[in-house]
């Protein structure tokens, strides 16, 4: 199967990489497949003519999108659009990547795939866009995931490795509460949902949930690093864009539309734990 894969950079994409290995997978440098230049869309899409598009490629620096509200509608939700209509002429699925920030974080129980959608950040308002216009494909899988890792790339993970590496004195915020979820967990899921035909709008989160403080003392622990690490409240870290206190993502229709492959958070951890040496 021949795979379009944007945001080829990201954490994501490697982790598509390291376990799609049986697909044929395309993934363009960002100066060939601009998610900012419809043009550029059209033509990769002709060029390539894939089976499936797999859009990983997002604007995802929440705080800059709050100062460049334009440029974030456009990466994440027009572009979105122009691949969905490069899809319908195609007879192309695409499969758009969404988050928990789609959700207001008011919650006192795991989001629904049903459950009424409120973003209070621009960066979650361009990625409902992006699901409103993934809509617009007729063979369309919407995937919302949270709280990204793996080994490679940037995020938490990485930051909490090499901060304690360094020495240096963690303060974490213990009152966001979600679910931590490996790339390589994600991309396995995805490919089995590819297999077993699944559309329309699914969460696809590790279960499980913790705070960014737990998930870092959990890192420390099956690492063996011991770490100079204190809980705090995110109000000792005002941010221009506001995060969801609550983003749990309920993933009990997996096992409606097919193999629910993901491991509760634990498991996953400690495989990327173990993976870490690698890089």
């Amino acid at each position: 199967m021949r795979v379009l894969i944007t945001g080829g950079a990201g954490q994501l994409a490697w982790a598509i990489r390291e376990n799609w290995i049986e697909h044929e997978l395309i993934l363009p440098e960002e100066s060939v497949l601009d998610l900012g230049c419809r043009e550029a869309i059209q033509s990769v899409m002709t060029e390539f003519h894939p089976e499936v598009v797999l859009n990983t490629g997002a604007f995802t620096q929440v705080d800059r999108c709050e100062k460049d509200q334009k440029l974030a509608m456009r990466i994440n939700g027009e572009a979105v659009g122009w691949l969905a209509e490069a899809c319908e002429r195609q007879k192309t699925l695409l499969i758009q990547i969404s988050t928990d920030y789609v959700f207001d974080g008011d919650s006192t129980k795991p989001y629904r795939e049903t459950d009424a959608v409120n973003p209070k950040s621009v960066y979650g308002k361009s990625k409902l866009l992006g699901e409103e216009n993934a809509r617009k494909a007729p063979k369309h899988l919407i995937v919302r995931s949270a709280w990204l890792y793996d080994a490679w790339g940037k995020n938490f993970y990485i930051t909490m490795r090499n901060a304690a590496a360094q020495g240096k004195k963690l303060k974490v915020v213990d009152d966001q509460v979600g679910s931590p979820t490996s790339c390589r967990a994600l991309a396995r899921q995805l490919k089995m949902a590819v297999t077993e035909g699944w559309r329309g709008l699914v969460h696809g989160t590790c279960t499980g949930e913790t705070t960014w403080f737990g998930f870092a003392v959990e890192i420390f622990r099956q690492a063996g690093i011991k770490a100079d690490l204190r809980p705090c409240a995110s109000s000792e870290y005002p941010l221009p864009a506001p995060r969801p206190a609550y983003s749990v993502l309920d993933g009990s229709l997996r096992s409606e539309l097919g193999t629910d492959l993901m491991p509760h958070w634990r498991d996953a951890l400690a495989e990327v734990v173990q993976d870490t040496k690698r890089f």
